[in-house]
């Protein structure tokens, strides 16, 4: 797919109004606009979405705005004008989706929070997001994904060797929370079908990571512990180093898998240990970890090429854009006269296929057709640029 496609949608016809930044949000609403929802994004003055600045830039804007914008519409309108509120609060009035990422009862302090906006537009599906969810003590805390994924008892859970927690390479939580949004509007807009109503929706980004942590907090509430067969524990799932210092994934977890991976290193002995504990467990990851140290990653690529045993390299980003695999997973795109390249919408639909209708947009870019759309004449619009309450 290159440049910008036309075609409804499984979501044409939805109007979204998106008051989000940074990640978590625009990528919530990134899905949505994939799927042919129209997503007004609502920017603050004077730079809009932080993540413009972030570099390296494509074109006037930045890589992580360009990456989580398209197919939005761009308008600047300051919250903190009455103007400008009030200006929202009839947007919300001919919106099926409101999505904020504000702090608890900013919005609210503004008239623009959930029970005045539903009172307006009983439609409405309102979803917050924010870091710690709409109550309890940690409600005010600020945060980042960081600080999510270490509440959450996932950073905890991963080690490197030597003993300090692993930093994610993405942002777990922000990605996550986005994709559990999307979710949340979409079943409370299935609900409005049969209701006609709308509804809050809340989510959290702690709520996200523990989401992610589902299988072994229940594990651990039920006697277990963090330590079991999906955490390195056990040769037959684990990582092991190769002589050049990259790394082989063996996910060998079913007998048949295990047993053709110990035949084919010449080990048919180990087959029998694949659940061993105590010395026999450790002696048996260390047996494997001297075999693949013996000989380089794509040496063992090519002599375990024809093994069905979930054994794969561990690729390092820029080698897994490069895989064949994959590469119909990216879209070029433009921002201005710069051509960058993305990834595509996650989610393959058959009949009403994902589509890429506009670029990430310019700060401020529909600021007048958004207006218009909502029945503002043109002297309207002029006394609320010259007002402040948009630009």
């Amino acid at each position: 797919m290159s440049g910008p496609q036309a075609g409804p949608g499984a979501l044409d016809g939805l109007r979204v109004l998106d008051l989000t930044r940074y990640i978590p949000g625009p990528y919530c609403t990134l899905l949505l606009a994939d799927l042919g929802a129209d997503v007004v994004k609502i920017e603050q003055p004077p730079g809009g979405d932080p993540t413009r600045a972030v570099p390296p830039a494509v074109g006037e804007d930045g890589a992580t705005h360009a990456a989580l914008n398209r197919n939005k519409r761009s308008i600047v309108v300051d919250i903190k004008t009455e103007d400008g509120a009030g200006l929202l609060r009839r947007m919300a009035e001919q919106a099926d989706v409101w999505v904020e990422s504000f702090r608890p009862g900013v919005l609210a302090r503004r008239g623009l929070g959930s029970e005045e906006l539903l009172a307006r537009n009983p439609r409405l599906v309102y979803c917050s997001m924010s870091g710690y969810g709409q109550q309890g003590p940690w409600r005010d805390r600020a945060g980042h994904d960081i600080n999510y994924v270490s509440l959450g008892g996932l950073l905890g859970a991963r080690r490197e060797g030597d003993e300090r927690p692993a930093i994610p390479g993405t942002q777990l939580a922000d990605m996550t929370g986005g994709l559990l949004a999307a979710i949340g509007i979409l079943a409370a807009l299935q609900a409005r079908e049969r209701t006609g109503r709308g509804q809050l929706v809340d989510v959290s980004l702690l709520g996200s990571v523990l989401a992610l942590m589902t299988v072994p907090a229940t594990r651990l509430m039920a006697g277990g512990s963090l330590a079991n067969e999906l955490s390195g524990t056990y040769a037959c799932y684990n990582v092991y180093r190769c002589r050049d210092g990259r790394s082989l994934s063996v996910g060998a977890l079913e007998p048949k898998f295990w047993e053709a991976l110990c035949q084919t290193l010449g080990r048919p002995e180990l087959a029998s240990r694949q659940w061993a504990g105590g010395d026999r467990r450790r002696e048996t990851i260390q047996a494997l970890a001297d075999l693949f140290a013996s000989k380089d990653r794509d040496e063992w690529l090519r002599e375990l090429a024809t093994l069905d045993a979930c054994v794969e390299p561990v690729l390092e980003l820029d080698e897994t854009l490069a895989q064949e695999h994959v590469r119909g997973s990216i879209v070029e795109q433009r921002s201005g006269e710069a051509r960058y390249r993305t990834l595509a919408c996650p989610v393959g639909l058959a009949a009403t296929p994902a589509t890429t209708r506009r670029n990430a947009p310019a700060l401020g870019a529909h600021t007048t057709e958004v207006l218009a759309e909502l029945g503002c004449a043109p002297a309207e619009i002029e006394h609320l640029r010259a007002s402040g309450a948009v630009a």
